[in-house]
């Protein structure tokens, strides 16, 4: 069973690792909100940001090319939904291109606006990156209830988050079936075979969630999950979190001057 896609370098033995979860996700969160409250054409601003998160990525210990890897996975997702920005957003016109009776342009706003999006996004992303290489995600589950979060919600994210590698294998298994028995198909073949392979697949996992489901309760499941690992928040915790969130309000501050 695969595991590596999400928690890969997540049980690792520097501080930030062994760090408690709800401690971690407020100095993340509040970190984050720092720097998406820059505003356009301070993007001086960034750089000490930057250089902050990249030490306590350097001080997890992990392999940085991983962890570039995971952060630029999401990054296309970002250009999508940004990209069209410069076009958009109304200004001083810097770049135009007439195309029949249709006029593209590019204004200076617009693009100070893109720039600044990307930035933050950036540094937003590699910090939930950061977060992801050192809390296991039923830690993360953990901090959440710590906060109060309803119990419901993180029973089933937990259950869900469990069973999706059993989902992703099953995924695997089918598709292999399908390649051995498809050799040179037509597209519509293709699709026509793939929309089955979706179908099984959704009652694959149903009939396996209720037999799941009728196992637990068999073995007294009571419609709460019960974690072994318990965590006590320490002072060293708290210290950790309040100097990262102080030292980032404090560039903030300074900078915006």
């Amino acid at each position: 069973m695969k595991h590596e896609f999400l928690d890969h370098h997540s049980c690792g033995h520097s501080f930030f690792h062994h760090m408690h979860p709800g401690a971690k996700l407020v100095m993340v969160v509040l970190f984050i909100f720092t720097v998406v409250t820059i505003e356009p054409g301070q993007e001086r601003i960034f750089l000490p940001f930057a250089v902050l998160l990249l030490i306590g990525l350097l001080a997890t210990r992990v392999p940085i090319l991983h962890t570039l890897a995971k952060g630029l996975k999401v990054l296309p997702f970002v250009l999508m939904i940004t990209i069209f920005v410069p076009f958009l957003k109304e200004g001083e016109p810097v770049w135009n291109l007439q195309i029949g009776p249709l006029m593209i342009q590019i204004t200076d706003e617009g693009w100070k606006l893109f720039y600044n999006i990307i930035l933050k996004a950036n540094i937003a992303i590699f910090s939930v990156v950061f977060l992801n290489l050192t809390t296991p995600f039923h830690h993360l589950l953990k901090g959440l209830q710590s906060f109060g979060a309803p119990r419901i919600i993180t029973d089933t994210l937990a259950v869900a988050y469990r069973y999706l590698f059993v989902i992703t294998d099953e995924k695997d298994r089918m598709l292999l079936a399908r390649r051995s028995r498809l050799i040179h198909p037509s597209l519509s073949l293709q699709w026509k075979s793939l929309s089955q392979l979706i179908g099984v697949l959704f009652l694959r996992s149903y009939e396996r969630g209720e037999r799941m489901y009728q196992a637990m309760c068999m073995r007294g499941f009571n419609g709460v999950i019960v974690n072994l690992d318990e965590y006590m928040l320490q002072k060293k915790d708290i210290a950790a979190a309040c100097l990262v969130v102080l030292t980032a309000l404090l560039l903030r501050i300074c900078m915006s001057a």
